[in-house]
C-alpha cells in the first residue's frame, strides 16, 4: 500500500493548471529560442538583454538595474553581456555617479539588429497565438493578472 499525501480536488486542479501553464510556456519559449537562433544566431537571453537596453534611457542603464528588470543575477547579466560587448552591439561604461557600478547601452549596430529581431519576434509571437481571439487574449491576461494579485506578490 502506497502512502500518498492528501491532495484536495482544488489542489489537484491547481497542480494541473500549473503543469499546463508551465508546459505551454516552455513550448513557446523553445519555439522562440529556436527561431531567434536560426534567424540571428542569438539566444532568447541575449534578445531579452537587448530588448531591455533598447527601452532604456539614451545614456544607458546600470547593470544592477538591468539584472532587476530581467529578474536574474548580476553575474548572469555579465555573462550574457560580455559577448554582446565584444560583437559591438553593446557599450559598457563606468557609472559617473558610482565608480563601483557600470552602465550599458546599445550601440547603433545593436539598435539596428534589435529592431530587425523585434520585428520578427513580434511576427513569431503573433503566429504562435494566432488561433486565439482578441477576447481570449484578454481573458488569459485577466486570469494571469488575477494570479499576480494573489500571494505571489507577497513573496
Amino acid at each position: 500500500m502506497t502512502n500518498r499525501p492528501a491532495i484536495s480536488p482544488k489542489e489537484q486542479d491547481a497542480l494541473r493548471t500549473w503543469l499546463k501553464l508551465l508546459g505551454t510556456s516552455n513550448l513557446v519559449r523553445k519555439t522562440l529560442q529556436s527561431r531567434l537562433h536560426a534567424g540571428y544566431g542569438v539566444s532568447l537571453s541575449r534578445f531579452d538583454v537587448l530588448a531591455n537596453l533598447y527601452r532604456a534611457p539614451e545614456g544607458g542603464i546600470r547593470l544592477s538595474e538591468l539584472s532587476k528588470q530581467l529578474m536574474v543575477s548580476n553575474g548572469n547579466v555579465t555573462q550574457v553581456m560580455t559577448p554582446l560587448v565584444k560583437e559591438g552591439l553593446v557599450e559598457r561604461n563606468p557609472c559617473a555617479q558610482d565608480a563601483r557600478a557600470a552602465t550599458a547601452r546599445l550601440t547603433d549596430k545593436g539598435k539596428a539588429l534589435f529592431e530587425d529581431m523585434a520585428t520578427d519576434h513580434a511576427k513569431w509571437v503573433g503566429e504562435i497565438f494566432a488561433n486565439l481571439s482578441s477576447d481570449e487574449h484578454k481573458q488569459i491576461a485577466n486570469l494571469l493578472d488575477k494570479l499576480d494579485q494573489t500571494k505571489l506578490s507577497q513573496d
